[in-house]
């Protein structure tokens, strides 16, 4: 009678079956841990996010103000006085056009970083400021202003001033920055060209750029 032996071994598992189950567990584990973390965080991301936006805002803002003085002082350069520079973006055809490729040489600026865009406008002013670095604080100088959120305006003042919350504009009387005066203009701002106050009567936030000096 023939018999065969059987080789024992052939039905032994492989030493590393069933390894793979250790990494699978890890991953799991770590995705659980991810989700916890995302949960909790989420309020965080959040803030990060508009913070974020706001600090992109108040840099296009004043980039914006910067072109505005170019290309205003453009203008001024060739003899034009301060109260003659056309300031009206749909005029663009005269040399002495802010927004005419002949005159200033720069386009409108964007209202997108505004308080409400769409609704919200570049303002051009003639006011008076005090006497501390700009102008003689007798005569009107040339201001842009924008209305911007309040989140916005501490950026612009963080970022051009070091200045850490929006200085507050004493226009008690009117409420109107029109009508500012240089008892109006807020202290920690004064003689600084680019910045961002509280109108205190109308609770508003403007971003200003000096763009003409008298």
């Amino acid at each position: 009678m023939y018999m065969k032996s059987v080789d024992i071994d052939q039905s032994r598992l492989e030493t590393d079956a069933g390894i793979a189950i250790g990494p699978i567990l890890f991953i799991i584990a770590v995705l659980g841990i991810l989700a916890a973390a995302i949960a909790a965080g989420s309020g965080s991301f959040t803030t990060s996010t508009t913070i974020e936006s706001n600090k992109t805002k108040a840099s296009a803002l004043i980039e914006i103000g910067q072109n505005l003085k170019v290309g205003f002082d453009r203008i001024v350069g060739y003899d034009v006085a301060l109260t003659a520079v056309d300031v009206d973006p749909t005029h663009t055809s005269c040399s002495t056009c802010l927004f005419s490729p002949t005159g200033g040489g720069i386009s409108p600026p964007s209202t997108t970083m505004s308080e409400t865009p769409g609704t919200d406008t570049w303002i051009y002013h003639n006011v008076t400021l005090p006497a501390m670095g700009i102008g003689t604080g007798t005569s009107p100088n040339k201001v842009a202003f924008l209305k911007v959120t309040s989140g916005v305006c501490d950026q612009i003042n963080l970022r051009a001033n070091a200045v850490t919350t929006p200085s507050v504009a004493l226009t008690a009387t009117t409420g109107d920055i029109t009508h500012a005066a240089p008892d109006d203009w807020p202290a920690t701002l004064a003689g600084i060209p680019t910045g961002c106050f509280r109108d205190s009567t109308a609770n508003v936030y403007w971003f200003y750029q000096v763009i003409g000096v008298q």
